[in-house]
């Protein structure tokens, strides 16, 4: 199993954000609540408020060691941090907005620590000043939607959206997975085939593919997975959890949904990719980091107890 050492000064200041100092608690590019802008905005202008300081093309601070599996999704990668990842991710479209996801995470005991656990990326809409009845009127349409479990598509041609999934201490997250999913432009679709030769150029021939279904498996020393030698298949979806493994090094799963119209063009591609050993010692060595902070804290608490506390009275 891959193993990560955590520097002493990183427990230090991980020390000082539980004694009440502030840590990062939104992505880089998200807007903070409480200036969020009012009125209608094109979705042009929503982008602007959202992004903040971008800088584009995006460059890694550090480069994918030498013969390593190849293991990016549009330059995010494994290993990479949280803020420096989404920036690369707006990068993607100057339309593209990154902000916390609170609703997805790992499950780990934070010991009341904020651990950014992961982020959207999409594409900024307008901002629409609706009437009272309006808002009544689209709540009614998606209680509809919802009770005849209709299926609303998450993208509109030509756009694109991410989940990247994210674990460390406090403003030291890294990435675990990162998925982005792609709907082409109705009038510049590729074909299946094209789409297939691009993902074979760039990470090479896949450990296993079923029809559409393509991916790359390693062992967590690098080393490729033959056809049915493991079990390190990954969903490809943004919406679907990350399945980490100790058995499982670096993982990346396509898929390209063919065209209603004409099979033999991509109406869509979905790619994820995630490290499996390294993402349970990332999960294992921040748990352990957050708990020897809890523990200071309560033996903290006793001592002050000890000295301080008023005598019982009997």
């Amino acid at each position: 199993m891959t193993r990560f050492v955590w520097a002493a000064s990183v427990l230090a200041a991980l020390s000082l954000a539980a004694c009440g100092s502030k840590t990062p608690t939104k992505v880089v590019g998200a807007q903070p609540d409480k200036s969020a802008p009012t009125g209608a905005a094109s979705a042009e202008q929503v982008a602007k408020e959202m992004r903040g300081n971008v800088s584009c093309p995006a460059k890694a601070s550090t480069p994918r060691p030498a013969n390593a599996p190849v293991d990016d999704v549009t330059g995010v990668r494994p290993g990479m941090p949280l803020d420096e990842a989404a920036n690369f991710v707006m990068c993607d479209n100057p339309l593209m907005v990154v902000t916390e996801n609170t609703s997805r995470g790992y499950n780990v005991n934070t010991f009341g620590q904020h651990i950014r656990q992961g982020f959207d990326g999409q594409f900024a809409q307008p901002r629409v000043v609706k009437t009272s009845q309006q808002i009544l009127d689209d709540m009614q349409k998606e209680a509809m939607q919802r009770g005849a479990n209709t299926y609303v598509a998450p993208l509109q041609p030509g756009q694109s959206r991410y989940y990247v999934s994210t674990m460390g201490l406090p403003g030291q997250e890294q990435v675990l997975s990162v998925a982005r999913e792609e709907y082409y432009a109705t009038a510049k679709l590729p074909t299946v085939d094209s789409v297939k030769q691009a993902l074979v150029a760039k990470y090479g021939e896949p450990s296993q593919a079923n029809d559409n279904y393509l991916w790359w498996e390693y062992d967590p020393s690098g080393a490729k997975l033959a056809q049915g030698s493991g079990n390190c298949q990954i969903n490809v979806s943004p919406d679907a959890g990350a399945s980490l493994s100790t058995a499982c090094g670096v993982t990346v799963g396509a898929l390209i949904q063919p065209s209603s119209d004409n099979p033999g063009l991509a109406h869509s591609l979905a790619v994820n990719a995630q490290n499996g050993a390294m993402g349970m010692a990332v999960l294992k060595n921040t748990e352990d980091a957050l708990q020897k902070v809890d523990d200071a804290r309560k033996a903290k608490q006793l001592n002050d107890a000890t000295q301080n506390s008023d005598k019982p009275k009997l």
